[in-house]
């Protein structure tokens, strides 16, 4: 009998992200959708720039529709059997969330202020880890692997080109994917290229750092006071009163205006 390979990590991921679309879909009631996915989470620029950086993390757990939700679980789910056994949970972990992060901060550097929500940019980084591995292997000179690999590729980049989606973080989570399995990689043949990894890699972060800070400014077609209104009136309602207020300060500041903090005060 085959045995099964385990995904604990992969597993709890995909409970998590199914019990916060679940939850989103009902709650905090008084918010849309896109409110709810703010308030649980979602990437928001306005937000991310008034101090809230861990939306660059905690977007991967965020799903809206159903459907999205089961595209991205059920690439999550084959992926994870593919590399969470071979590369242990540390280092799948790590491959994940850095990729998840990676997507995030290209979105920031170069999106708009939008809301954005899934799993994909982490999804796009273990599928170039998995590329990566499979060449590595020498897996390519098989045609049939070769041709799977090129088919799955390509439907990848068309579905970047379909309407709201989230093209920009899918190519900062592979880059930063394919970064990290390089530097994770412990062969002995390939030390250069593990080096030359970890030079880009520090480099991009430097880069990074730069151009988040440059992005960080919004144009007054990208301010969206009622929706940030309600979300931190919600915020009120369940008791983090300190917490509005001081988000509606460093909220104003990005705005370089005093609406939401004599809102709020």
């Amino acid at each position: 009998m085959k045995q099964q390979r385990k995904i604990p990590a992969t597993s709890v991921i995909l409970v998590v992200c199914a019990l916060i679309t679940l939850v989103i879909s009902f709650w905090p009631s008084g918010l849309n959708d896109s409110e709810r996915a703010i308030f649980f989470g979602a990437y928001y620029k306005a937000f991310c720039a008034a101090g809230e950086w861990w939306r660059f993390l905690t977007v991967g757990f965020v799903h809206i529709s159903v459907i999205h939700l089961f595209v991205n679980m059920t690439s999550l789910y084959v992926l994870g059997r593919a590399l969470e056994p071979t590369l242990k949970i540390g280092k799948f972990l790590v491959l994940l969330f850095g990729s998840v992060i990676g997507g995030s901060v290209f979105y920031y550097c170069t999106g708009r202020n939008t809301v954005a929500v899934g799993l994909s940019g982490g999804l796009y980084g273990l599928l170039a880890a998995y590329v990566y591995l499979v060449w590595q292997g020498g897996a390519l000179r098989i045609p049939q692997v070769r041709n799977a690999v090129l088919q799955t590729i390509a439907i990848n980049l068309v579905i970047n080109f379909m309407p709201s989606v989230g093209w920009r973080a899918h190519f900062g989570g592979a880059i930063t994917g394919l970064l990290l399995i390089m530097i994770l990689d412990e062969r002995e043949n390939i030390r250069d290229m593990k080096r030359n990894a970890l030079l880009a890699l520090a480099a991009l972060c430097v880069v990074s750092v730069f151009a988040v800070r440059k992005s960080s400014d919004l144009s007054n077609d990208d301010i969206y006071l009622l929706t940030d209104a309600h979300i931190l009136e919600k915020e009120c309602d369940l008791g983090f009163e300190n917490y509005a207020r001081h988000m509606a300060q460093n909220l104003d500041r990005v705005y370089d205006s005093d609406y939401l903090e004599q809102l709020f005060r």
